[in-house]
């Protein structure tokens, strides 16, 4: 049985025909179990809520791991057989995966024009958690980069490296830690570069007839400016690797020049009847999709013929969508108007049918932490996560946790939960101080819980063929045990919403009821039959936090 919550909406389906989300299903204050049904059939039977949930109520039998039916309100609220339901869910599985389709899932994808800045780690951090989260339903998924190296600053960086101009000097300085890192040394000549641009009008136009000799691929323009966005991200695999994050694929933008993807778009486009040309360029007018344009149309081919970004981001999502079921794609707010103008295209233009799903996020705003975002002096996520680790090594040498080991277990995970846990469309404030706390809703605390269930756990066996009896449950005994149970329904509603946060407020609650448990039931003083109960719900406690940290890929210490 994947979880309490699942078997009690086949209850109700088989009652009222409704087929009831898991998620909907959530711990009562008046039973152990509470279902808002009322409300939720109101609007289709046009009827009281109060009366529905009532008429319900009568209907479900009291049998089995059912122990009473009630209804309050608008609510049908569960009762069920403690030892009955510990018997049959103490030793299942936390969840069993069906065969899914697959899936393409295309997250981050920044820049390789020098070091990740924090504003994007929340992209970064979405992505890698639901790759786990999908994967872990049973999903095929394949995630992908794609790396932009056709932009103008790749353009502007690699003249940069090929006239020796010397790189930014004070930059080299900040960042001594990192200066032969490829991205870094990407920025510390972009900043110079770029200076030259506004001043050497000459410069200016060699970097413009590099982009242009690259897109037509004259010569071996876009060879050069490729493996200077090589160099680039290069260097930002290694802040990934230090995060646990990688991908399957990288996609290049240059591709679509190469294989003919962006002519064959551009082709496709001067077929349709939202094909506009004028003085700015081709392109084709949304304006029947709501979506207005200053030039009278989203340009796709500028006046000089180059492609802009859109064009060669069609070419890559056709491409994709040979390869998969369905595409996903984690994007910031600010890209909400580009993402529409893209689905408007493939689906009018192009016939394109197949779901193309989208995780749009809010930007962080780091409070406390002291990054300046002047021209070139940019907030880097190799500080944040230097300033994660050395604050976490300060706390956990304060409380006598661990060593520098650990402090990179727990600053790392502290930032990714802190990021995480909050909703995707929901502004964030970063503050170490609240990220950190060991007492709140964080991962250390979070996996303080999995430490001390390991500790108990060393210090006495767990015998697994004795027989246990679940009659005289502790009541933190049973609310953990009804905690445990909810895992499945968890995992379903973060993949089913694309939203990992719900994995993360999950295991809040289930530490939540652990801490109870610690407090009011002792484990290893009890009696023998007792003992070896508590064992067992703490053994589960321990796994499910393993398994549920490793959904938003945190590190889970065994000793703290």
């Amino acid at each position: 049985m994947d979880g309490l919550a699942d078997f009690l909406a086949e209850v109700l389906y088989d009652v009222c025909g409704k087929k009831i989300q898991p998620q909907d299903i959530k711990s009562s204050p008046k039973a152990d179990f509470g279902v808002p049904i009322g409300f939720i059939l109101a609007g289709e039977l046009k009827s009281n809520p109060h009366e529905i949930a009532a008429d319900i109520a009568l209907k479900i039998p009291v049998v089995g791991l059912i122990k009473s039916v009630s209804s309050d309100g608008g609510y049908v609220n569960f009762g069920l057989d403690r030892s009955l339901t510990c018997e049959k869910t103490i030793n299942s599985p936390f969840f069993t995966p069906h065969n899914c389709e697959k899936i393409i899932l295309e997250h981050t994808s920044v820049n390789p024009t020098g070091p990740i800045h924090v504003g994007r780690i929340r992209n970064t951090l979405i992505g890698d958690s639901l790759k786990r989260i999908l994967e872990y339903v049973g999903y095929d998924v394949e995630t992908h980069y794609f790396v932009n190296d056709m932009g103008r600053q790749v353009a502007l960086i690699t003249l940069g490296f090929e006239q020796g101009l010397i790189p930014d000097l004070k930059l080299m300085e900040r960042f001594s830690r990192y200066r032969e890192r490829g991205d870094f040394k990407m920025l510390f000549t972009y900043v110079v570069a770029n200076a030259l641009t506004e001043s050497d009008m000459s410069f200016s136009k060699k970097v413009g007839e590099l982009l242009r000799d690259a897109e037509s691929n004259e010569g071996d323009a876009l060879n050069r400016i490729t493996e200077i966005a090589k160099k680039g991200l290069e260097g930002q695999m290694e802040t990934f690797k230090r995060l646990n994050i990688s991908f399957d694929v990288f996609d290049w933008e240059s591709e679509g020049i190469l294989d003919g993807g962006v002519s064959e778009v551009l082709e496709k486009i001067r077929e349709s009847d939202l094909y506009v040309n004028n003085e700015v360029g081709e392109g084709v007018d949304l304006t029947s999709y709501g979506i207005e344009k200053s030039a009278g149309m989203s340009v796709l081919a500028r006046s000089n013929g180059t492609s802009v970004y859109l064009t060669r981001d069609i070419a890559y999502h056709l491409k994709k969508i040979s390869l998969a079921d369905r595409l996903i794609n984690v994007l910031g707010e600010d890209h909400k108007l580009q993402f529409r103008e893209l689905t408007a295209i493939l689906k009018h233009v192009f016939k394109v049918e197949k779901n193309l799903d989208v995780v749009h996020f809010s930007f962080v705003n780091f409070d406390g932490v002291q990054f300046s975002t002047r021209k070139g002096d940019i907030a880097t996520v190799d500080e944040l996560l230097d300033d994660a680790v050395a604050k976490a090594l300060e706390e956990v040498k304060k409380r006598g946790l661990g060593d520098i080991e650990t402090a990179s277990m727990v600053g790392i995970g502290a930032v990714k939960f802190h990021i995480i846990k909050t909703t995707p469309n929901k502004q964030l404030n970063f503050r170490f101080e609240d990220a950190l706390n060991f007492d709140g809703e964080t991962a250390p605390y979070i996996q303080y819980s999995h430490a001390r269930c390991c500790r108990i756990l060393e210090k006495e066996d767990l015998l697994e063929d004795a027989e246990i009896s679940y009659v005289d449950l502790h009541d933190s005994e049973w609310g953990l045990i009804l905690a445990q149970t909810n895992f499945s329904a968890s995992v379903k509603s973060a993949a089913s919403s694309l939203r990992p946060d719900i994995i993360a407020s999950y295991l809040i609650t289930l530490s939540s009821a652990y801490g109870r448990f610690y407090m009011d039931c002792p484990v290893l003083d009890s009696t023998d039959s007792v003992k070896n109960r508590r064992l067992k719900i703490v053994k589960r406690t321990k796994d499910i936090i393993f398994e549920g940290l490793g959904l938003l890929g945190i590190d889970a210490p065994a000793k703290m």
